[in-house]
């Protein structure tokens, strides 16, 4: 039985999307961690080579979005009940990279653009498209038309996907704070030492930190729009899994 098959009705609510969500990211723990990671691999070279950059955020917003590429790919088959492999997700993934990497990085700058005015837009471009990415991967969609399609596919739906969102980040945001005490913990310093000698002095330490958290939540981030997407289709739509990826068959 896969991590979807165990609620036969169509209809969905924020506990089954981020239910399935964390069993397909704990059941796929070391291939999708593990790509993340290695996708982020230059982002860690560059922040141990130049600490402190202006330019760290981009880089960490491009290949961050190229990790959820891949990994919205890798989500989909193991929604279906496939082992995905690292190598399996980087191929796979790279082959959809171009509309959607274009996707998620116009979406990134529509959001921050957003809650500059106010935050309100902000939630509402998030809300609309929320599975624009999801939507360049697998159905190799344009970029317009995949705003579009996520636009229809999240009508009606928004006020459910943002309780999604909030839930899930909530309990993210506190397996975070765990996970990065108990990293500093290792490090043998105190938090507010380890704050004050990351504010003056980053090194290596906790730029590998950095890189393994931020590795974590892409994986359950790519794995939670992917599962919104299906979710999503499978109640508008009434298709089922294994109609969605056939298109990497």
């Amino acid at each position: 039985m896969t991590a979807i098959e165990a609620g036969g009705a169509r209809q969905w609510g924020v506990g089954s999307v981020i239910g399935s969500a964390f069993s397909i990211f704990f059941g796929h723990f070391i291939s999708f961690v593990g790509t993340a990671l290695l996708v982020m691999v230059p982002s860690l070279l560059f922040r141990l080579a130049v600490p402190l950059s202006p330019f760290q955020s981009l880089v960490d917003l491009i290949l961050g979005q190229v990790a959820s590429v891949t990994l919205i790919y890798g989500t989909v088959q193991a929604l279906r009940g496939r082992k995905v492999a690292i190598g399996e997700c980087l191929s796979e993934g790279f082959k959809r990279l171009g509309v959607a990497l274009a996707v998620a990085i116009l979406a990134t700058i529509g959001y921050v653009i957003g809650f500059i005015l106010l935050v309100v837009p902000g939630i509402i471009l998030v809300l609309m498209w929320a599975v624009a990415v999801p939507v360049a991967v697998v159905e190799r969609a344009g970029v317009p038309a995949s705003f579009g399609r996520s636009r229809t596919l999240t009508r009606d739906r928004r006020w459910r996907i943002l309780g999604t969102f909030v839930v899930a980040g909530l309990i993210m945001a506190a397996l975070e704070a765990v996970i990065g005490s108990i990293l500093i913990a290792s490090m043998g310093s105190s938090f507010s030492e380890a704050v004050l000698e990351l504010a003056s002095d980053p090194g290596a330490g906790f730029a590998v930190a950095q890189w393994v958290l931020g590795a974590l939540m892409l994986a359950f981030y790519a794995c939670l729009l992917a599962t919104l997407y299906y979710y999503l289709r499978r109640d508008k739509e009434g298709v089922d899994i294994e109609q969605i990826a056939a298109v990497f068959d």
